[in-house]
């Protein structure tokens, strides 16, 4: 349920951001505005709160998504929340092929992870928060890829610097 809130929190932010703003509202800025906000709160906040979960209290969160207490793989996948949560953050500084770079990397693991939660939560193993993973770590992903894919068609990344 946090997930999805942080998701909601994400877009009310940037769209409460484009309206008090007196840049102009254009579809360059209010693209813009939504990927910063899901990059930052979605990934960033998103990241660092997996991070908590599994850093802090690995084996209450083990015990929710029906793995075994005691792993130092906790410790791997809180490790890996951290630092895509770093680097949702930095998003709010660094811009153009960063953001690209960060919803890749988030997309593989995000989706990775949502399908199998998904599948260990129709098994006899899965946990209750199994299930209740699925769903914003799909969405997220969904939501950058799109903001991403439109954002490029509405105004293309500059071309990235050639090789010497």
């Amino acid at each position: 349920m946090l997930s999805l809130i942080i998701i909601v929190a994400a877009l009310v932010a940037a769209t409460v951001h484009l309206y008090v703003s007196r840049r102009p509202r254009t579809p360059r800025r209010a693209l813009d505005l939504y990927l910063l906000y899901t990059l930052v709160v979605g990934v960033g906040f998103g990241g660092l709160f997996g991070a908590m979960g599994h850093l802090m209290t690995p084996d209450r969160v083990a015990e929710q998504l029906g793995w075994a207490t005691g792993s130092p793989f906790q410790t791997e996948v809180g490790l890996y929340d951290l630092a895509f949560g770093v680097l949702g953050l930095c998003c709010i500084w660094f811009r153009q092929q960063w953001w690209y770079a960060v919803t890749v990397g988030w997309t593989v693991f995000a989706v990775g992870a949502g399908v199998n939660h998904l599948l260990l939560a129709g098994s006899s193993e899965g946990g209750a928060l199994n299930a209740g993973s699925v769903l914003p770590d799909l969405i997220v992903p969904a939501l950058l890829v799109v903001l991403l894919v439109v954002r490029h068609r509405v105004a293309p990344a500059p071309a990235a610097t050639e090789r010497a």
